[in-house]
């Protein structure tokens, strides 16, 4: 009896915060009405008053959950899978900018960027787990194939990182957010920004002059 009570209580926490989820990312913080959430999941304002001590408690845990899922896939990827260097950066790339354009990745950058100033943490949370995130693993690999004199070392890895996730994310995410990019990249336009951003990560714009050089 006791288990069940128990299950149906995660049950129905799982479903508030889904149902918050999807209204905190469609509506923004201030525009969400407990009662409207109640009346969609069931229960009362004591299952939001009790777990989460009122609204912003609520929002706070949403947030918190988002973040965690936004990060979870880039955890799950083995990026030294692939032995090549250009291989390993396109697929990091293409797993980068598939999470990043995501409707639920791009409200939450929303959300971030409307309630930045009322939760200054959480916005800092969001960020560190989408682009920071990101960053940091990434500059790891890096300072391995530094050390093994497959990347240039004069550069650090966090800077070199920085530099390629910015490259390759930073005009189809604002494309996206201002709603130029209406519909979602599929899996080919995806890899086909991912390798032009390694290649021009990788070998630079500038063009050799093998003649100078031979």
């Amino acid at each position: 009896m006791e288990a069940n009570r128990t299950e149906r209580g995660a049950a129905r926490r799982r479903a508030l915060i889904e149902a918050a989820s999807e209204m905190f990312l469609d509506q923004g913080y201030e525009s969400v009405s407990l009662d409207t959430l109640i009346a969609r999941v069931g229960g009362s304002r004591r299952n939001i008053y009790g777990p989460f001590g009122g609204k912003e408690g609520l929002f706070i845990e949403v947030v918190t959950q988002l973040c965690a899922d936004l990060s979870r896939p880039l955890e799950e990827l083995d990026i030294d899978a692939e032995h090549d260097v250009s291989s390993a950066l396109t697929l990091f790339g293409c797993r980068v900018l598939s999470i990043v354009l995501q409707p639920r990745t791009l409200a939450l950058q929303r959300l971030m960027i409307g309630e930045g100033l009322r939760f200054p943490e959480l916005a800092q949370a969001i960020w560190h787990a989408g682009h920071d995130n990101a960053v940091r693993r990434l500059s790891v690999w890096i300072g391995r194939k530094q050390v093994a004199d497959q990347l240039r070392g004069d550069i650090s890895p966090s800077d070199l990182a920085a530099q390629f996730v910015n490259l390759l994310v930073t005009g189809p995410q604002l494309r996206a957010l201002v709603g130029i990019a209406s519909k979602p990249l599929d899996d080919l336009e995806i890899t086909r920004l991912t390798k032009i951003a390694v290649k021009a990560f990788l070998e630079g714009a500038l063009v050799k002059d093998t003649k100078r050089n031979a």
